[in-house]
């Protein structure tokens, strides 16, 4: 069976991010947004350390609102997304349910069929992400294709990005004419496919 989600990376600049509950889970889920912008609030009765640790330290501190407290009705109504990350199933999907007739985005760990979205394994190297998907179904399997491909990356292509986007750049301040557009692209294809020929000899 293909996968029929919809791959996209989203910007969370200055939009609510809600999660709701304070252990581990959650943690897991809160490592994933702490590089973007996003708002982010935290709702539980008991919030571990390690959640608050995720902080930083002065004076790299990420803000972070933290609320110990059991959910309510209403919490979610400004929130741009919300991840339901309770030890409750019941209640996390109560919540995605919720979240859904306001139009509001949502995820209800590890219940594939009341979210609207997965929260996949992440290989970040520089300027480059992948996201690797099993439409909900193996999580552990998308975690091992992260550690067997993100030394790879690592390795071998973490630099290229930058050096592709310079040459661009150049391209763009030299051919600047819209009708030349075909032309811009030729030649930055061309040199990316330099580059990644001069990786594969480097490795002969």
């Amino acid at each position: 069976m293909e996968n029929p989600l919809y791959p996209i990376f989203l910007k969370l600049d200055n939009k609510k991010v809600l999660i709701i509950g304070g252990g581990l889970i959650a943690l897991q889920k809160l490592k994933g947004l702490l590089n973007t912008e996003a708002k982010i609030t935290i709702i539980a009765p008991h919030i571990i350390d390690e959640i608050k640790d995720a902080r930083g330290e002065f004076p790299n501190i990420r803000k972070i609102e933290f609320i110990e407290r059991d959910y309510a009705y209403g919490d979610e109504l400004s929130a741009f997304m919300v991840i339901a990350a309770t030890d409750n199933p019941e209640i996390n999907n109560m919540i995605a349910t919720r979240c859904r007739d306001q139009m509001i985005l949502a995820n209800s760990v590890d219940q594939p069929e009341f979210c609207d979205f997965y929260v996949p394994s992440i290989i970040e190297s520089g300027s480059i992400k992948v996201a690797i998907s099993t439409n909900g179904k193996a999580p552990s399997v998308a975690r091992k294709l992260r550690e067997d491909l993100s030394s790879l990356i690592e390795e071998r292509y973490k630099n290229l990005v930058e050096i592709v986007n310079e040459f661009r750049l150049k391209i763009q301040k030299k051919i600047i004419a819209e009708e030349n557009f075909p032309r811009r692209m030729k030649l930055i294809n061309w040199f990316t496919e330099r580059a990644f020929k001069k990786l594969s000899n480097a490795e002969k």
